[in-house]
């Protein structure tokens, strides 16, 4: 999921975050079924991290596990108007 960020950088220029989400079962298909990229969704969950072994140096991740996503706008719709 792409985060952006409420404030300008040192360049004059948006951030914005990439998080990892973690969706299972009938949540899992109904979002790959009718969200596409750049639509505007909603999630709840809960923020899960853990240790990974890359090349013997260990980095921890974090990740959002999904349990809900609301569809609050469309990229599609948006180009219609």
């Amino acid at each position: 999921m792409a985060i952006p960020r409420s404030f300008k950088n040192i360049d004059g220029n948006y951030d914005t975050d990439f998080v990892d989400c973690l969706a299972f079962d009938q949540v899992a298909s109904n979002t790959q079924e009718y969200c596409k990229k750049g639509d505007i969704v909603g999630i709840k969950g809960r923020i899960q991290s853990k240790v990974v072994e890359e090349n013997s140096i260990k980095k921890n991740i974090m990740e959002i596990i999904t349990e809900k996503v609301t569809f609050l706008s469309s990229k599609s719709s948006k180009e219609e108007d």
